[in-house]
């Protein structure tokens, strides 16, 4: 369900993990909404470690008893420089990103798996602002994980606070610290 109908990200490659604890033998997908049955949270990984508090905070909202589920998404910035492409089509590209992609949302995902979080992992192709923000709103997340670290002048989390704010959309970014606890602007 698309919240508030912005498409500003252009998809060219996206792909979808899913850690085959949820993917074999289950009828019904562990991300079917059943009415109050978990918070979805949207953390942006990469291969930075603070990438990573967003999981924390994930674990510390089970830990203060809420059902949480979570998805991991990766975005590759679209490459466009002549020198890369005179000798790998976008295609190629693209399959190395999302080798990457696979790479970073399996090492978060570890510690989501020892704690039965059901996750999935997402990897777009696009702007990584726009990608964050649409795909919160694809798949109905009802929060934004993002790091402290980057909270500074013309930052990623900086960045999202902002476009979500300016564009009206409804799914709150919360700033955590390296402890995945929540931290007041």
């Amino acid at each position: 369900m698309i919240r508030s109908g912005h498409h500003h990200a252009s998809s060219i490659a996206i792909r979808e993990f899913i850690h085959p604890q949820y993917s074999r033998g289950n009828s019904m997908s562990p991300f079917e909404r059943t009415a109050g049955r978990s918070t979805r949270i949207l953390v942006p990984i990469d291969a930075t470690e603070d990438s990573r508090w967003g999981v924390r905070y994930s674990l510390w909202r089970r830990r203060q008893g809420a059902e949480v589920e979570v998805i991991l998404l990766n975005v590759g910035e679209p490459i466009t420089q002549w020198q890369v492409l005179r000798f790998r089509t976008q295609r190629e590209i693209a399959e190395f990103q999302s080798g990457r992609a696979q790479s970073f949302i399996e090492d978060a995902g570890h510690s989501l798996a020892q704690e039965n979080i059901p996750y999935r992992g997402l990897f777009r192709q696009g702007d990584t602002v726009f990608s964050i923000l649409d795909t919160a709103e694809e798949l109905d997340c009802d929060e934004i994980a993002m790091p402290l670290a980057r909270w500074g002048s013309n930052t990623l989390s900086k960045e999202v606070m902002s476009r979500a704010k300016k564009e009206r959309r409804d799914i709150p970014v919360v700033i955590v610290n390296s402890e995945g606890v929540p931290v007041t602007s």
